[in-house]
């Protein structure tokens, strides 16, 4: 039976909204955390953080090796299609006998969805969980019909969080993929695109697959402008589980007579100047020590830069031309050393330890801070204060329109691997384990789970469709705006047009050798 949630009571408008701007892009620090609710032990957006992405800290190769396109030739010609009960409609591309190849996709965790499972007590047996008994078996009846059509087997490998990145790095450059596909964090994914480590979809999908077409199932994931090589499962976009939203604490807020924002918002009054003033009254000296207790605003410096920049609609790496020397980037800067060096409503950032610096607004020492649904959910039944997300505040050239980038992992065929084609069409069908019928897949509770009522699980979703393509985190490989971060805002030893100034070349120089190698 179907279950019955919050999502089902947001009206029609919204969500058809949330529909259409979803599909405009698929692409995003770490990704979110916890399982959808649809049967795997893991989702995807699970284990973005689970190795090593607490750090924020990405890094991409400004060379590499040059992109092949391959594969043998597959029929991926249609062999049928229905209509299921939610409306959509189901292409069964005319398989090709694989002759029991076993195709591989490699990730950092174990999956119990594939040729090794028959039953639910096989997963159970295993050390396997699902959270929906219904959903898991449908995945693990997929394999078996794909089995049947395809003469294939299915595996996840679980190379571990270092050793998925050692597998890329070595067995492709090699020419001997250990994997047909790569499911990635946007720490080692993006990189691998920008170093030619991936066949590009069009080489591969057919004219009439999914990727190419609705989107149901698959959704290109846009790097600099070309969406020919990440591909993301369209579910992320639909359930905003890895957006980073703006989050308050209401209980200071309230102490102070001041406003909830969403409602300033409502009136178009939530601005950068709102914000500022705002912040500088949360931060107070509340026991009298000379020290300040409680800042306005704090969290790790990406998630700062990120946010503020979305909303500004500025962006310093979402096309050729670097942005960080853009108008709009400066003013975003200048305000942050508005809040960091002048105000001091932002909470220093002389302590380096990322967790310090990510909790702070759940150890109730600022007021308002970025945070993403995993922390919500892991957090909040620790603390005695409520926790409420808004609208970022509308910068000085932005008009509510943006919010970060979306960072979800993606999958993509590496070179070397043969008949791409057909590696493509049984992911495709191993994807579409809910035969087109989305209300299976969409399962909302978890995401839902994070915020306080039925009035904030509306913003999160209005705030998550409004997702940008920024991704100067997973693209500046020579640091460039963490240079700019610490001379200004650690050391200070620099101002924000010094510091600008002396790093937008090195910004522009790590974007022509991304795109050289992804046109």
């Amino acid at each position: 039976m179907k279950k019955k949630t919050l999502a089902t009571k947001i009206s029609a408008a919204l969500m058809s909204a949330i529909l259409v701007m979803s599909m405009t892009a698929c692409g995003g620090d770490d990704g979110s955390q916890g399982s959808s609710g649809n049967g795997s032990q893991a989702s995807d957006s699970q284990a973005s953080d689970d190795g090593g992405a607490a750090s924020g800290e990405s890094s991409a190769e400004a060379e590499g090796a040059s992109s092949a396109e391959g594969g043998e030739e597959a029929s991926g010609e249609a062999s049928g299609e229905g209509e299921n009960e939610s409306g959509g409609v189901v292409v069964l591309h005319e398989p090709k006998d694989l002759g029991g190849r076993t195709i591989k996709i490699g990730l950092w965790w174990d999956e119990y969805w594939d040729s090794n499972y028959q039953t639910l007590d096989d997963v159970t047996a295993a050390g396997g969980s699902y959270s929906n008994s219904e959903t898991m078996q449908m995945k693990l009846d997929k394999i078996r019909d794909i089995e049947s059509r395809w003469n294939c087997k299915i595996e996840w490998v679980n190379l571990g969080w270092d050793g998925i990145m050692e597998s890329i790095n070595t067995s492709i450059t090699a020419g001997t993929p250990d994997c047909d596909i790569y499911l990635t964090d946007p720490q080692f994914g993006i990189p691998a695109v920008l170093n030619g480590y991936a066949q590009k979809i069009s080489s591969f999908a057919p004219a009439d697959s999914d990727i190419l077409n609705d989107n149901v199932v698959l959704t290109p994931f846009s790097v600099l402008g070309s969406d020919d090589y990440l591909m993301c499962t369209s579910d992320n976009y639909i359930i905003p589980s890895g957006a980073a939203f703006m989050a308050y604490n209401v209980d200071m807020l309230d102490s102070l007579n001041l406003e909830a924002p969403e409602k300033l918002a409502e009136r178009g009054e939530w601005t950068w100047e709102k914000f500022a003033e705002y912040a500088l009254a949360c931060t107070r000296d509340t026991d009298g020590d000379g020290n300040m207790d409680t800042y306005g605003y704090g969290t790790v410096w990406t998630d700062t830069v990120s946010a503020f920049l979305a909303s500004n609609n500025a962006a310093i790496a979402n096309s050729a031309t670097e942005g960080l020397s853009d108008r709009k980037t400066i003013e975003v800067f200048n305000f942050l050393d508005r809040l960091y060096n002048v105000d001091g409503s932002a909470r220093p950032y002389d302590n380096d330890d990322w967790d310090y610096q990510l909790n702070a607004i759940f150890q109730g020492q600022v007021a308002f801070s970025m945070v993403k649904p995993y922390q919500l959910i892991d957090q909040t039944p620790k603390i005695d204060f409520t926790l409420n997300v808004c609208p970022l505040p509308v910068g000085t050239s932005g008009d509510g329109s943006q919010t970060p980038v979306m960072l979800v992992n993606s999958y993509f065929i590496p070179i070397g691997v043969e008949d791409a084609e057909s590696v493509y069409l049984v992911f495709e069908e191993m994807q579409n384990w809910f035969d087109g019928d989305t209300y299976y897949r969409d399962d909302p509770e978890w995401f839902e789970s994070a915020f306080a009522s039925l009035e904030q699980v509306d913003v999160a979703y209005q705030e998550g469709a409004k997702t940008n393509d920024d991704l100067w985190n997973s693209i500046d490989s020579n640091g460039a705006v963490g240079d700019v971060w610490y001379g200004v805002f650690v050391n200070k030893d620099m101002t924000v047009s010094q510091a600008i100034e002396s790093k937008k070349q090195v910004m522009q120089d790590t974007l022509d050798a991304a795109t050289a190698l992804i046109k």
